[in-house]
């Protein structure tokens, strides 16, 4: 049985083209084995590689797979909704998406929802308050400056 982590940083050094020539394709088939294998920590960069390649149907269904790191995975398939509005399986689905992302505390879904608040979207609150969901944000920044690098929160 092959080693799943050997897949995992094979699929990220083809991926950034660390010691090796930047190969996508050669990449997501890594990472495609290392997830058939059963580490499900490869479905996000299979996602982010199909959403790249602007194979949005295989992004969203790899988004929606990644529960390794959930809230990355709903501001990414809001990303990919919002793109290719086709895929929504309902007319508010993108926008309920990334309103979850925002309360589990994603800060580029925060951003995205106190713009939308202050361009006056009322779904999601008023100027006012989106206003002050940016101004809030900058607690946010900080703390990105000095995370884990393990926080998926600020993806």
């Amino acid at each position: 049985m092959p080693d799943l982590r050997a897949h995992g940083v094979l699929g990220w050094m083809y991926w950034y083209g660390q010691a090796v020539r930047k190969d996508r394709d050669r990449s997501l088939h890594h990472y495609q084995l290392a997830y058939d294998g059963g580490d499900e920590s490869a479905a996000n960069p299979l996602g982010l590689g199909h959403f790249d390649a602007g194979r949005a149907e295989r992004a969203l269904e790899w988004f929606r797979k990644d529960h390794h790191r959930p809230i990355s995975s709903l501001y990414w398939q809001y990303r990919t909704i919002e793109a290719h509005p086709h895929l929504a399986g309902h007319a508010d689905e993108a926008d309920d998406i990334l309103l979850a992302a925002a309360d589990r505390g994603h800060l580029f879904a925060k951003r995205d929802v106190a713009f939308r608040m202050m361009k006056g979207h009322k779904r999601f609150g008023t100027r006012r308050q989106g206003l002050a969901l940016w101004l809030g944000l900058y607690p946010d920044l900080f703390r990105l400056a000095r995370a884990d690098a393990y926080d998926e929160r600020l993806r």
